[in-house]
């Protein structure tokens, strides 16, 4: 059973001023910002909203693609979508300020996984951050015979 003393309400204080931290960061501001802009452009929702529904409808009727030449123009039609609304100002201003804070994030995780022990490894699902080395085969390879 858990015992509430005061180390946990340290824990818990500390928790709480590193997400206050976190939310006033520049990076943060910045996410919140773009997603508002991103909300607001209607012209943008108009064609997310379509993408959507593009796809939906190809997701449903790609199994047949070989037998429907309509379902493989349908897909063009997908992607050329995509990538007008991925070269949108407000998409890319969107995107760089997530990755920005994702950035942030695995750095603040990294830093706590750290602390506790240099064995811990953080996934930050960044394209080029470090990659956890595979364990070893055999005898004595085992994480818990390391330990």
């Amino acid at each position: 059973m858990l015992e509430i003393n005061e180390d946990l309400l340290a824990i818990d204080d500390a928790i709480d001023s590193l997400v206050e931290a976190i939310l006033a960061s520049p990076q943060a501001q910045a996410y919140q910002v773009s997603k508002a802009d991103l909300v607001a452009d209607s012209e943008l929702q108009i064609q997310l909203a379509t993408f959507r529904e593009l796809r939906a409808s190809y997701e449903e009727q790609k199994e047949f693609a070989k037998y429907r030449p309509e379902i493989v123009q349908l897909r063009r039609r997908v992607l050329r979508l995509k990538r007008q609304i991925d070269l949108t100002q407000t998409m890319q201003d969107f995107r760089a300020a997530e990755v920005a804070l994702q950035r942030l994030l695995a750095e603040v995780t990294q830093q706590l996984a750290q602390t506790i022990s240099t064995d811990i490894f953080v996934d930050t699902g960044l394209p080029l951050a470090p990659h956890h080395q595979q364990h070893g085969h055999g005898r004595g390879q085992n994480i818990r015979e390391k330990g």
